[in-house]
């Protein structure tokens, strides 16, 4: 009591114990600031793995993931956030807390309490948990007719999700425990969980000259309130209008150069245009630090509006020109028309007939797919080759001498009043789920090569390190995808299936990893017992699986939703708005490139050979001419740069008019009210944050079931966007409304 005392009196961060800076420290006075905050006190007797969280997990994981899954055949996709299992979650615990009766009874050697007491932040947090697992889609083909018997679909997205977990246990010690590993991502979320549950924090606490101020909930119950009436007379329902505001569109409709190629966001890069719609924004530009911020910035502006933009109008490339979109995410054969899988495959084998290809041969994409593809060969090397350079004394450091430095952390010393999750869970489940991955491979229809599950295995285990250092000090996530469809693709040119699954256990195991150390870090933050968020990340997965599945199998029982998805959109009619997303467009492209063709066919024997050679040049230099920079010439600036940010534009498309919305949002919130209003911020930017998260959440709840609004309030406002004079441009008509590719 004494110790949660004094705690309280003087909270405590890494920032004030005197040590030897680390080189993970990029911006030392923002994680100073950050660290306020956690709470820097614990309840050791607060409930936290209850009844409760098992009943409310369960309901928000099998509901989110089933209606995600859904909304990924809408020809827009959009997400239903965890963070509406957040907010309603709250209410619901509550109500249990008060109103249901407690009988404690004994389950294979298990106690359970149906009500322990008053609602805690810890289950509320485990909750959360489970509504994120529910909230991640996954990747399931619709391609190439494959035809997967349902155990074995079910075990092949279940180990392929979880086999990243024993992984993610090797990463804890310099991942987790070590206050410079920020996670800026994650502090949304501890401040919405502080502020529902009144957890006293030094930022809640912040002086503001005497000034009385709104409580942190308060705060969060307007800020849901707003955007919640904003999103919905505006771009979510009423005005959608306002989801793209293509300012070169409007200063030169005619031009099928600025307006089409290079100012709407939807078919071009998206220059000067701007978004109204939080969705496409989202609560990332007021968490991620400024300097990161500005790194994605200057990316944008010098690869989507100048790169690519040149590329395309020197036609570097020699791509045809009509009827290629910038954003296009499609493939093009020699004659313009649409590149398909239908094709060049045999339906009986799934592998290309070389013959048949060639004869469509060249195949083009756009120039923006283009850069995306250059900047994925770019940015992981450089995260890899920045990771090493920058913080690779440090890693090795922390090996040799993690508990000296975890001892002087207050955030370590309380989490370690709980048992650690043992090493041997963490191998244990990685070994039960990597035996189950290859009988997959072996005796289901995938027919994958047992040492393509070790190859994807080992691949992934290498870049989860570099990509999760990128995540806890910057918030940027890098991806694995083209690396391990590249490397598949040389090895087995002409096998979309077998690159498809490759792709699908590399990614997974990557991403599945980064969740993990997401949610531990949640946990470390507001100190929850690791073995519970272990174990609510385990069950939650296992749960989002069957979900997930039952959702595809019901979907597409119905031959008109196949035909929706075949028509891509396309059609009017109920299928316009289910004609699959842009996810779909870019996986399906991906099989095409990596898995049919090949990458030496579609790259090194042709005109985009360049592509990747160039690429990882400048990945692999890039951080070390930063190093000798900072090194020789000195400089506050250069641990800012951060190469795999900086070369790594957004990937093609989506909605490009995201790049100055965003960045106003950060200059906004991370610049100026961080450095000018620091008592603001540090009680009300997270809370804030996330709030306009679960305002548009709610909304696209409520969307979903409401009739499309008035056909004269749905048309764009201005006579320059008429559709009368957009119809003499060409196939660019209606490029103001965030329809599906073309």
């Amino acid at each position: 009591m004494a110790a949660d005392q004094q705690a309280d009196t003087k909270p405590v961060h890494a920032g004030d114990v005197e040590k030897k800076k680390s080189s993970f420290v990029v911006d030392e006075e923002f994680e100073k600031m950050v660290m306020d905050l956690a709470p820097t006190h614990d309840d050791t007797a607060a409930p936290s793995m209850t009844f409760r969280v098992w009943l409310i997990g369960t309901l928000f994981c099998v509901t989110l993931a089933y209606i995600n899954m859904l909304f990924t055949f809408r020809t827009n996709v959009f997400e239903v956030s965890a963070y509406v299992a957040t907010l309603l979650s709250y209410p619901i615990g509550k109500f249990l807390a008060r109103t249901l009766p407690r009988w404690r009874f004994n389950v294979l050697g298990i106690d359970i309490d149906t009500n322990p007491g008053p609602f805690s932040v810890k289950e509320h947090a485990l909750i959360g948990i489970f509504g994120t697992t529910g909230a991640c889609t996954f990747d399931l083909s619709l391609d190439y007719d494959l035809r997967m018997n349902s155990a074995w679909a079910l075990a092949f997205l279940f180990a392929s999700s979880a086999l990243g977990f024993g992984i993610s246990g090797m990463c804890r010690k310099f991942l987790i425990r070590p206050a410079h590993m920020i996670w800026p991502t994650v502090l949304p979320t501890v401040a919405l969980f502080t502020a529902f549950h009144h957890v006293d924090t030094a930022a809640a606490k912040a002086e503001d000259g005497g000034k009385k101020h709104w409580s942190q909930l308060t705060m969060f119950g307007v800020g849901t309130l707003c955007m919640a009436a904003y999103h919905f007379f505006g771009p979510g329902y009423l005005l959608q209008q306002l989801q793209n505001l293509p300012i070169l569109c409007w200063i030169a409709p005619k031009s099928a150069t600025l307006a089409h190629q290079l100012g709407s966001p939807i078919y071009g890069v998206g220059m000067l245009a701007w978004t109204g719609d939080w969705t496409a924004i989202g609560s990332r530009a007021m968490s991620i630090p400024f300097w990161a911020a500005v790194n994605m910035f200057v990316c944008a502006i010098v690869f989507h509006w100048i790169v690519t933009p040149i590329i395309w109008q020197k036609n570097i490339f020699n791509a045809p020109t009509y009827p290629i979109a910038l954003n296009s995410t499609r493939l093009f054969d020699k004659n313009s028309e649409v590149f398909k899988a239908s094709q060049v495959i045999d339906p009986e084998t799934k592998t290309m007939i070389v013959s048949k290809f060639e004869q469509r041969a060249p195949v083009h994409m756009s120039a923006f797919f283009t850069v995306s593809y250059w900047s994925d060969f770019a940015s992981l090397p450089a995260a890899l080759v920045h990771m090493c350079v920058w913080y690779g004394k440090d890693i090795i450091a922390r090996f040799r001498m993690s508990r000296q430095e975890e001892e002087e952390d207050i955030h370590c010393k309380l989490i370690d009043a709980y048992d650690e999750v043992p090493q041997k869970w963490y191998y244990g489940f990685f070994i039960a789920t990597f035996v189950l991955m290859l009988a997959c491979g072996q005796f289901s229809e995938l027919q994958f090569p047992w040492w393509a599950t070790i190859f994807a295995t080992v691949l992934s285990a290498v870049s989860t390190i570099p990509i999760a250092v990128v995540v806890a000090t910057a918030g940027i996530q890098l991806y694995m995808n083209v690396i391990s469809q590249f490397l598949i693709g040389l090895i087995l040119p002409g096998e979309p299936i077998v690159m498809m699954a490759f792709k699908a256990l590399g990614v997974s195991v990557s991403n599945q990893c980064i969740i993990l150390l997401t949610d531990l870090k949640l946990g470390h933050y507001l100190k929850i017992p690791p073995r519970h968020v272990f174990l609510a990340q385990i069950c939650s997965q296992f749960i989002a699986i069957f979900a997930v599945y039952a959702c595809m199998r019901v979907y597409l029982s119905n031959p008109e939703h196949i035909q929706y998805v075949l028509d891509d959109g396309k059609k009017e009619g109920a299928g316009k708005l289910w004609g699959a997303s842009q996810t779909h467009n870019v996986y399906y492209s991906a099989s095409l490139i990596w898995g049919a063709i090949g990458p030496k066919r579609f790259f090194f024997d042709t005109q985009y050979s360049p592509v990747i050679w160039t690429a990882v040049i400048t990945g692999v230099l890039a951080p070390i001419v930063l190093k000798l920079a900072h090194t020789f010439v000195g400089g506050w600036y250069w641990p800012l740069i951060h190469p795999a940010i900086i070369l790594n534009p957004r990937g093609a498309g989506g909605n490009q008019g995201t790049t100055l919305s965003s960045f106003t949002v950060s200059l906004i919130f991370q610049y100026f009210m961080y450095r000018y209003r620091s008592g603001w911020w540090k009680r009300y930017n997270y809370v804030l944050a996330t709030a306009f998260d679960c305002g548009c959440a709610l909304i696209a709840l409520l969307v979903f079931v409401l009739p499309d609004p008035p056909e004269h309030i749905m048309n764009c406002p201005s006579g320059k966007c008429a559709k009368d004079i957009l119809a003499k441009q060409g196939p660019f008509q209606d490029w103001c409304f965030p329809i599906a590719d073309e």
